[in-house]
């Protein structure tokens, strides 16, 4: 079952992650990560980095990981990418 926001930003034709807070994901090869609609950095080392966004945590695991730029709707991290991972927050 679609939830009230979706069926809106269908309707409208929206972007869905505006209407739904939720994130937009850009990866450019192993290298760089573009996040929108975050709320913080939850952890940061030079081997993880961890997002919070409206539905969870997007998990960055590398080498070198350096967050290069951080606004208040977006943020961009560089480095060496072994794994990315969505941590979907329980209701």
């Amino acid at each position: 079952m679609k939830k009230i926001s979706e069926t809106v930003a269908e309707k409208w034709g929206v972007p869905k992650d505006v209407i739904m807070d939720i994130p937009r994901i850009t990866v450019s090869g192993d290298r760089e990560i573009y996040i929108e609609h975050h709320k913080g950095v939850s952890y940061c080392t030079q081997g993880e980095v961890r997002i919070v966004t409206g539905g969870g945590e997007v998990c960055i695991f590398g080498k070198n990981l350096i967050i290069t730029a951080i606004r208040r709707e977006d943020v961009l991290v560089e480095g060496a990418f072994e794994k990315i991972e969505y941590i979907k927050k329980h209701k």
